[in-house]
């Protein structure tokens, strides 16, 4: 159970703040604002409103006012401090997004992400934080979707164990360090999507480009000359992540076994294993019928390699499917599976969500899992979610990559109903060389399933069923 205060830090918020504190009081009866310096009334805007308020006679920069914030919330027993910016700029209507994520990862932070709606956020802003995300990931050791986003959500417990300070010159810097020394002590954030808001009619925004990730740069500088420049978290943020192929740690030295000994076995049949394995995708791919799932449903959602950060056809084929089913009832819902992959700056599962939620599904309608980077991981971590999910079960993705993924359900004893993205399959040529692809892959499951089953082989087993 969360018992947790919502600090909106402010300057020159006239025009917007009573609305977002009215809003952020249906959240939470400890509201928290800190009035950094004001000349235009922006306190006087919610004195009649019940509401903690702290005043700076003179504008000491958003540090000051989330330290000042901070202390307050946990002065008031708070064991999680959310956190939301006074411009509009974020809803507190999405508070209840970065709350369910916190269930999954109550020691973490959480950080309502912008950049996956990439047209509604200005071009100098978006690269700005892209330029952030890289220095912030490399000192953290980990990918960071939006490091410069001030909507977050912090475990009392990793406030009160990292050294913060406030200066005049960490006025936007703060959050990056905090992020910095929370990796330190072993805490990670964890992305939530949320919309861009950008209004034509906003005021100037407070954070100035080239001097603030100037001052972010030098901060991360300083923090990687510290640990002697931190290559590892290089590798971790940023290289392991563009590797094409699985990582080592993903694949490991059964998996690469497997894969020789399904090349032997395909060698040793004169390739008549494998041409089984393309009839048998093409086959079932082709008469997997398309009829319109029950009512009350949970649809997993198999992600893809994104494209500039975006979903490509065959990803947004299986997403307009799902939409169609969730607007088709209320009591259906959808778990998009799939992180980061390749030179992605945003989690597979991050850009369906966003897609979805663009073409009109409610956000609450639809959760995500950002671990897993392949098919196999999919449905490690669906397996895991279905531990406390009753609802019927339908599987979506495109009629070449079904067939397989229904072989790996099974193996997970997931017990899901195929949901074709698309009414038929007449294959062109590119689809003919996709069921070429996953006839490869199913082979080596089959290969190292069964190989695994006949040695005995426990460790292996649990990976891959």
């Amino acid at each position: 159970m969360f018992n947790f205060a919502i600090v909106i830090p402010a300057y020159n918020e006239y025009h917007t703040i009573r609305a977002i504190v009215q809003d952020a009081l249906k959240y939470s009866p400890d509201v928290i604002l800190v009035d950094d310096g004001s000349t235009d009334g922006t306190s006087a805007e919610v004195e009649d409103l019940a509401v903690t308020l702290i005043r700076h006679p003179v504008n000491q920069g958003k540090a000051a006012s989330l330290v000042d914030g901070f202390t307050a919330a946990t002065n008031k027993g708070s064991n999680v401090v959310i956190t939301l910016d006074g411009d509009g700029q974020h809803s507190p209507h999405d508070i209840p997004l970065l709350l369910e994520k916190a269930k999954q990862y109550p020691n973490d932070i959480i950080i309502g992400s912008r950049l996956a709606d990439k047209a509604s956020i200005p071009k100098k802003r978006y690269y700005a934080n892209r330029i952030a995300n890289f220095w912030i990931s490399w000192a953290c050791g980990y990918r960071i979707a939006d490091s410069q986003s001030g909507f977050r959500l912090y475990p009392s417990s990793v406030l009160n164990n990292i050294d913060i300070s406030a200066t005049r010159s960490k006025s936007f810097v703060l959050e990056s360090e905090i992020l910095i020394k929370a990796a330190h002590i072993g805490v990670h954030s964890q992305p939530v999507t949320i919309p861009a808001i950008y209004s034509e009619n906003a005021r100037p925004s407070h954070f100035r480009g080239v001097r603030d990730i100037t001052n972010i740069t030098l901060m991360v500088a300083t923090e990687l000359l510290k640990r002697g420049l931190y290559i590892p978290g290089l590798y971790r943020a940023w290289i392991r992540p563009m590797t094409p192929l699985p990582r080592y740690e993903q694949t490991g030295l059964d998996g690469y076994f497997t894969l020789l000994l399904s090349l032997l076995v395909i060698l040793l049949t004169s390739g008549i294993s494998y041409i089984a394995a393309c009839i048998y995708i093409l086959y079932t791919a082709r008469k997997l019928p398309y009829a319109a799932p029950d009512d009350s449903i949970l649809c997993l959602v198999l992600g893809r390699k994104l494209t500039s950060d975006s979903p490509d056809e065959d990803y947004k084929k299986r997403l307009d499917r799902v939409i169609a089913i969730l607007k088709s009832s209320k009591h259906n819902r959808a778990l998009i599976l799939g992180g980061y992959t390749g030179y992605s700056t945003i989690s597979e599962s991050a850009a369906g969500k966003a897609y979805m939620a663009a073409h009109g599904v409610p956000p609450e309608y639809i959760a995500i899992e950002e671990s897993s980077r392949n098919t196999l991981e999919n449905f490690q971590h669906a397996k895991l979610h279905m531990q406390t999910e009753d609802r019927k079960l339908v599987l979506a993705s495109n009629r070449y990559h079904l067939p397989r993924s229904l072989a790996l359900a099974t193996g997970f004893s997931i017990n899901a109903t195929p949901c074709p993205a698309e009414q038929s399959l007449k294959p062109t040529l590119v689809d003919l060389l996709k069921i070429t692809s996953e006839a490869f892959h199913l082979h080596w499951y089959f290969t190292g399933k069964y190989f695994a089953q006949l040695t005995n082989n426990h460790k292996m087993l649990a990976r891959i069923s």
